[in-house]
């Protein structure tokens, strides 16, 4: 946690962040990291590494999460966006932006983007949520009943297939497992659902929008069906579910990868200047078990921004 060593003074309450890669110079882009729901920022500490000498980095934890404070007000999308705006006023972090969002980080950077439209210069969306899923909730109660009682990080594979150095798995494990943070988690897991409505109304993927008016957007899609069929098998060997909410389980594996191909793809109507990338050997955590793709994607919207500004090199 000596990574966070900034804090903003929001009025209500603070917030920790880190300022990683080389010095901003003035006019060029910063990347600020948008981290999935219940997630810390040290999630990003290896992509941080693959980009050290790239781009300068705001990593910042959430209200609750790490350092920072907890909030007085309600975890929403919308609350967040509006507190990390705070947060780049005080530190005295000015545009352009360049919006990396993971997950339910993809929400938020979308909605960071409805907030200022003519701040963010690239985006780049790691296995990110979108309006519309699969599942009318999440955590859906078929999946949840199958898989109750998994180590999630074990089943997946992630516990083995890390790519965070030994030191910074541990720091991110002891902040996952401080009761502050599961606390703050407990909080925000709800917003989920109520962000996706609340951005599905900005009617932002209407094709032929181009809502980044052609600056660049990568998609990077991971294989999550993949973690599912993983928690399913889990939870089935040791007994988790009825037999209905199996049935259910491996009805939305049955049409999983057609379902996620389409969401995935959608994004893509943000920017005439897109492109889209899939690994297979990663599931949903991209950024912890191939920090490099995310790196090259970063490096690809970098490249494509100083083909038009050579200000940006």
């Amino acid at each position: 946690m000596n990574h966070f060593t900034h804090t903003a003074a929001l009025g209500t309450h603070t917030l920790s962040y880190a300022l990683r890669g080389p010095p901003r110079h003035p006019g060029s882009p910063l990347a600020i990291v948008f981290t999935g729901i219940t997630s810390s920022a040290l999630e990003w500490s290896a992509v941080c590494r693959h980009l050290a000498t790239d781009i300068p980095i705001l990593l910042y934890e959430r209200s609750g999460y790490g350092r920072s404070e907890p909030s007085p007000n309600t975890p929403d999308s919308l609350t967040i966006i509006h507190e990390l705006c705070q947060l780049l006023t005080v530190a005295a972090l000015p545009p352009p932006y360049l919006v990396i969002g993971h997950s339910w980080g993809g929400i938020l950077a979308r909605e960071f983007l409805a907030a200022r439209p003519d701040d963010i210069c690239g985006m780049i969306l790691v296995d990110a949520v979108q309006e519309r899923m699969m599942f009318e909730t999440w955590p859906d109660p078929s999946i949840g009943a199958v898989t109750a009682g998994l180590d999630y990080m074990e089943v997946v594979g992630l516990k083995r297939e890390y790519a965070l150095s030994e030191e910074e798995w541990g720091e991110l494990m002891a902040e996952e497992n401080r009761e502050g943070h599961q606390r703050q988690a407990g909080r925000e897991l709800p917003f989920l659902q109520v962000s996706r409505g609340v951005l599905a109304s900005k009617e932002q993927l209407v094709p032929g929008r181009d809502l980044l008016r052609g600056r660049p957007l990568s998609v990077l899609r991971g294989n999550s069906k993949r973690d599912h069929q993983l928690l399913y098998e889990a939870g089935v060997a040791r007994g988790g579910g009825t037999e209905e909410q199996r049935t259910r389980f491996r009805e939305y594996l049955a049409m999983w990868d057609t379902c996620e191909e389409e969401f995935q793809r959608e994004l893509l109507n943000l920017s005439t200047v897109a492109r889209y990338s899939v690994t297979s050997r990663s599931g949903h955590n991209i950024q912890i078990t191939e920090p490099g793709l995310v790196a090259d994607e970063v490096r690809w919207v970098l490249e494509r921004l100083r083909a038009v500004n050579d200000s940006f090199s």
